[in-house]
């Protein structure tokens, strides 16, 4: 069975909670690499975005890069960044086990009821836990998704697999045919 780490929110009131995505799904991430076991380090556990966010220091965006360098310093879960992944690399990392953040186009999501955050269509990062063999669905959690209303989606969700490759896809400046995304360790 696919360890499944808890959700967290980028939206939590601590600084910079609206630009936390990559945080909140680094988080997520760290806890999932470590299959939810605490590294006994001198820092939190379990992974919080405010943690990561104050290790990389200023407000703003932050890349897979930066992301990285926290969660393996923090909790000792190093990833694997890689920018400019063909699909099918990517659908089959995950498939093999592992999970992933994954950078995506915000734009693409609005227009749908995995909508969020109404009004946004920038930059942003999920993170994507496993794929289900029945109907190719993958398993998102979107840092954004809190239910702060009725209207907003709560935790993580089976986005269609279409879905996922086009927000992907839509980042600018990746590669054609390519998405950029960070990968746990196979937990499974």
């Amino acid at each position: 069975m696919v360890y499944r780490p808890a959700f967290r929110t980028q939206l939590d009131g601590s600084r910079c909670a609206g630009t936390n995505c990559g945080c909140a799904s680094q988080a997520m991430a760290s806890q999932r690499g470590r299959r939810g076991a605490d590294p006994g380090n001198s820092h939190g556990w379990p992974p919080t975005p405010p943690e990561i966010r104050n290790y990389i220091g200023a407000c703003g965006g932050t890349s897979l890069n930066q992301n990285d360098a926290a969660s393996n310093h923090l909790y000792a879960a190093d990833m694997a960044v890689r920018y400019g992944v063909p699909w099918a690399t990517f659908q089959s990392l995950i498939i093999s086990g592992r999970g992933a953040i994954l950078q995506i186009r915000y734009s693409v999501i609005a227009p749908t009821r995995f909508d969020a955050s109404p009004g946004f269509t920038g930059n942003h990062a999920v993170y994507v836990n496993e794929r289900r063999s029945s109907d190719g669905a993958y398993l998102v959690y979107d840092p954004l998704a809190d239910h702060r209303r009725a209207s907003i989606p709560q935790g993580p969700q089976w986005w269609p697999a279409s879905l996922v490759k086009a927000a992907a896809y839509a980042v600018p400046g990746t590669a054609t045919g390519c998405v950029n995304a960070s990968f746990t360790r196979d937990t499974d």
